[in-house]
């Protein structure tokens, strides 16, 4: 019986070799005051990934407007399906052979895809550059990488082509705008032909790579955490899997190749998948967003001429 009472106190370690039930007892705690901390960090690291990512900046008030650059324009506002007013530079231009909306990034607002938009309307388009939900004069005091902000670009193809139903229209987006384009493009019909730069293939997997470069083993718990902070599905946001249902209205991709925002794979990726007519252009000296940059003149070309061919 004290032989049995012994052995009753032992347990088998890995090895066959037995561990004392004390010894056992501190390893347990010790362990369980691990994974207590590890699920603390990874709880504080979602809420703080979800704040950042869901906070809009601080608002710009001072920047250039159309009228610098001498371009007719109208301040113009409209109202998602969610019911926020979302304000907007309207170009008309009276000898348009097509309207495109321009989508920025995450954050973005009218200002900051001026440049193209000047470009695309002295080419004969008229152009319509919006203040993403929570940005510039729009309302909202969330934004989500595009969960919601495709609610924003649906209300604005609405607008432009209430505006100029007699031309064809196309989407140009950038970085989550180029997702949002594509993500809008697959299930509107309305929308004659996409450009999508630097977009990401699923939000779920550009959120893990990041970090995983910043917090290493606990990304994917914070992530997991993280999605239940927030109202929309991330598995929502995943162009990759939309892409396919743009075909037959054509499709152009451009990615810098020097992009560690978003990876120059997921274009390649989602041109893979994308059904014809399509083309893919990777620029190699450009980091995320900026082909435009490395050479403004062939940018505004090589856009140009696809929405010439496409539309």
């Amino acid at each position: 019986m004290k032989e049995h009472r012994r052995e009753a106190g032992r347990i088998t370690g890995r090895r066959g070799a037995a561990l004392p039930a004390g010894r056992l007892a501190r390893l347990s705690l010790g362990a369980a005051v691990f994974s207590g901390a590890a699920a603390g960090a990874a709880l504080a690291g979602a809420r703080l990934a979800a704040r950042r990512f869901g906070t809009p900046e601080e608002k710009e008030t001072r920047f250039l407007t159309p009228w610098e650059l001498g371009l007719p324009y109208e301040d113009v506002a409209f109202r998602t399906e969610d019911g926020l007013r979302l304000g907007a530079w309207w170009l008309p231009n009276p000898q348009a052979q097509r309207t495109v909306v321009i989508l920025s990034g995450h954050n973005g607002a009218r200002q900051d895809t001026l440049g193209i938009g000047g470009a695309l309307y002295r080419a004969g388009s008229n152009v319509l550059l919006l203040d993403n939900r929570g940005r510039g004069s729009s309302e909202g005091d969330r934004v989500s990488l595009g969960g919601h902000e495709r609610l924003d670009a649906r209300a604005a193809v609405g607008y432009a082509l209430g505006r100029a139903p007699e031309v064809p229209l196309a989407l140009l987006g950038y970085s989550m705008g180029g997702a949002v384009a594509l993500m809008t493009a697959a299930d509107d019909r309305r929308v004659g032909a996409v450009v999508a730069d630097s977009p990401f293939a699923s939000q779920r997997e550009l959120l893990l790579r990041h970090l995983r470069e910043r917090i290493g083993p606990l990304a994917g718990p914070t992530l997991a955490l993280a999605s239940t902070f927030l109202d929309y599905r991330m598995s929502e946001v995943e162009p990759v899997r939309y892409v396919a249902r743009i075909s037959p209205r054509p499709l152009l991709l451009i990615h810098g190749e020097q992009d560690d925002v978003t990876d120059p794979n997921d274009s390649r990726r989602m041109f893979a998948a994308a059904g014809e007519p399509k083309e893919l252009w990777t620029v190699p000296e450009a980091a995320h967003v900026e082909s435009y940059y490395a050479d403004r003149e062939v940018y505004c070309r090589r856009v140009i001429g696809f929405l010439d061919r496409s539309l």
